[in-house]
């Protein structure tokens, strides 16, 4: 017998070590040769059920921590595993049960009211929830994830003063938790600023530079809200006054501070400016700060060298979007030899360049910079993004390799323009915990629901179109996958890939060649995205035929398509491109926004200047001027799906989704396409950015 307990404790010894481990296969053969030995064995059950449990094998898991309980009715450890089971079979009641059990035997067990207040949440029972999560913070008062759900409740519930004030304090304790600024994003982001004025916006404007200031989120999604701190309302005015007719806009005092605030500096620095005003105020001080340099003014400019640093990195973002006069055209060539001349390096006369034209289009400029360092880490960042980042993705160029040939003409054509404006150019981008792919999916697929127990597999991922890279990011963070990442365009790729080195994403593979090749790759797939590629095909259904023959038999595709009710401005404005013969070239695309921005009659073409691709060059140029574009819609997916006998699961916007509930709150799992059809009928805008959705086949 004794030598059956020691046989038993090294066995749990090593069952334990390998499960902490994650060597799942090994520990569960351990715990059974203990269970054989001893079935009731509490630890043994305790620990195998805790590990089905990881592994989502509940109706394994179930009999082996009940088992246990038998022994230990009172053990707190064994029925929180229990309440954590039912609570992750979405039985809520039972799992309850046990959390209050819990709290009986130990009032202050933080895991059970926090738990308590999970569900409470899902159930939509907020005040509930409040109780349970401002109990786990008397208790434990630094716990960063009961302050941050109380912040994403009160976010939810409108009160946005309380969930600031829970936010704050999780930033106090922990600046860089990665939760909590994501909630912080989505709340900065989302909420309706009015009536912001100079007295009462400081406490804020310290958030958003908090969030400007960090790499780890896409800072885009805040300009609507931060443009309101960097020119206050009551200022536009004589602004705009001061433009109509062409005079300084320095002879203000409030442009003079607007010019060095932090957040603008910021802001040019890592969001596209997606503003009709502060467009025409950018191009106006910058021809304003050319005409000083000319006039040999360099004193004066010098005060606001940031400044220029920051336009000239937003000019680079948008890839030279910006309307430019044939005088500061003429200017800037004349400059540009002078630069390319002088032995001696001027960093303003670099910076007011860099704010017309890319530094990287001088090999003599280049040359001069690579290796240059200066004490303005602005202008250190400036060589970085203009020069030394452009330099990189040539070089890893030669590191892609391509399979097969491009043949089709639409493809050829497709891939020239996205090598000569890889799309989109981006800097930052929001980085996501890591998650296994059927979270991530359920998540994007909510209220519907997958359950499976194929949770832990490896998964082999295609993104058949990755662009740049920027996509990429979250799916870099899929648990145990790797990711096969294709695309026509062999610059795109480079900068994809720099990108994803850059982030220290060693799980990516990039290809280059055409998605209708895949077939050649002779591998099948469980996961693939493909999102706005189809509908730049000549023949969308050959690319759809290739994809699914890709996917194994149980994988799951993402789609995203064009919708032609959303994109009815974007067809007007093609009939109007076709009718002027404007190329798809710079100055065309400057000319063409120009009509764009100053017609006031048309009101469809005026929704393009709200259009997030409106602004950045090879934004615009996917948007309008794109070789190839299909339109669908909701009947026509429903077709789609039907033919090739594929299960709808659900759109990804979480926003429509929610709007769309209020609508048909019969349809509980949000899949019926009959009602999303007569939803999109009364709501012709609201696929504006793409149907976005997954399928299986049945």
């Amino acid at each position: 017998m004794k030598s059956d307990d020691a046989q038993i404790k090294k066995q749990l010894s090593l069952a334990v070590e390998n499960h902490k481990n994650k060597k799942f296969q090994t520990a569960e053969k351990l715990y059974k040769e203990i269970l054989s030995l001893n079935e009731n064995h509490i630890e043994a059950n305790f620990n195998l059920g805790t590990l089905y449990t990881q592994l989502k094998k509940y109706d394994l898991a179930l009999p082996l921590l009940m088992k246990a309980k038998e022994f230990n009715p009172n053990n707190i450890n064994i029925n929180l595993n229990i309440g954590n089971l039912f609570l992750n079979r979405g039985d809520f009641k039972t799992s309850l049960k046990y959390f209050e059990k819990i709290i009986q035997i130990q009032p202050k067990f933080v895991l059970a009211h926090f738990n308590r207040g999970i569900i409470f949440n899902n159930q939509k029972k907020y005040q509930e929830a409040i109780i349970c999560f401002e109990k786990v913070i008397q208790i434990e008062p630094n716990n960063i994830n009961a302050l941050n759900v109380l912040g994403i409740i009160f976010q939810q519930l409108g009160e946005f003063k309380k969930s600031l004030s829970y936010l704050k304090k999780s930033l106090n304790i922990a600046p860089n938790n990665l939760r909590v600024v994501n909630t912080l994003l989505n709340l900065l982001s989302s909420i309706h600023l009015s009536n912001v004025s100079e007295n009462n916006s400081f406490d804020l404007v310290e958030l958003f530079v908090f969030l400007f200031k960090n790499d780890s989120i896409d800072h885009n999604t805040l300009f609507n809200n931060a443009k309101n701190f960097i020119i206050f309302e009551e200022n536009k005015k004589k602004i705009q006054q001061l433009i109509d007719h062409d005079e300084s806009l320095l002879s203000l005092d409030v442009v003079k501070k607007a010019i060095k605030k932090e957040l603008f500096l910021l802001t040019l620095q890592k969001s596209l400016f997606r503003d009709k005003f502060l467009e025409k105020f950018l191009c106006h001080i910058r021809r304003e700060f050319l005409q000083l340099f000319q006039d040999r003014s360099e004193k004066l400019i010098k005060e606001y060298l940031n400044f220029i640093i920051s336009f000239a990195q937003q000019s680079f973002l948008n890839e030279y979007l910006f309307f430019q006069s044939n005088d500061e055209i003429r200017i800037i060539n004349d400059l540009k030899i002078k630069i390319e001349k002088d032995k001696n390096i001027s960093e303003l006369e670099i910076s007011i360049l860099a704010c017309y034209l890319p530094l990287n289009v001088s090999e003599k400029i280049s040359n001069k910079l690579v290796n240059y360092s200066s004490k303005n880490n602005s202008f250190n960042d400036l060589v970085q993004i203009q020069i030394k980042e452009p330099l990189r993705e040539e070089e890893l160029k030669t590191s892609i390799n391509s399979f097969d040939t491009i043949s089709d003409n639409i493809s050829k054509k497709v891939r020239d323009q996205y090598e000569k404006n890889p799309y989109p150019r981006w800097r930052y981008t929001n980085i996501t915990p890591k998650n296994n792919f059927l979270s991530k999916l359920n998540n994007n697929i909510y209220p519907n629901k997958i359950i499976s127990n194929s949770n832990n597999l490896k998964r082999d991922i295609l993104i058949a179109g990755c662009g740049t890279g920027q996509q990429l990011v979250s799916k870099a963070s899929y648990e145990n996958s790797d990711i096969l990442a294709v695309d026509l365009s062999l610059s795109s790729l480079s900068f994809a890939k720099r990108k994803m080195q850059e982030l220290n994403h060693s799980n990516i593979e990039f290809l280059h060649g055409d998605i209708l090749n895949l077939k050649n790759l002779n591998k099948k797939f469980s996961v693939i995205e493909c999102v706005g590629v189809l509908h730049h095909l000549k023949h969308p259904e050959e690319g759809l035929k290739v994809l699914l023959n890709s996917l194994e038999p149980n994988g799951y595709l993402k789609l995203g398509l064009y919708s032609e009710y959303a994109r009815q401005h974007i067809v007007e404005a093609r009939k109007l491109i076709k009718k002027y013969n404007f190329d798809s070239n710079i100055l065309s695309i400057r000319n063409f926004r120009e009509i764009i921005k100053n017609d006031k009659e048309n009101e469809t073409l005026q929704k393009l200047n709200y259009n997030y691709d409106f602004y950045s060059t090879s934004n615009v140029r996917d948007l309008i001027f794109h070789v190839q574009e299909h339109r669908y819609t909701i009947p026509k997916i429903s077709e789609l799906l039907k033919k090739y006998d594929l299960e709808f699961l659900g759109f990804t916007n979480s926003s429509i989704k929610k709007e769309y509930s209020k609508y048909y709150p019969s349809d509980l799992k949000n899949t019926s396409l009959e009602n999303w059809n007569d939803f999109e009928i009364n709501n012709p805008d609201i696929f504006k950015q793409m149907y976005q959705f997954w399928v299986k086949n049945k």
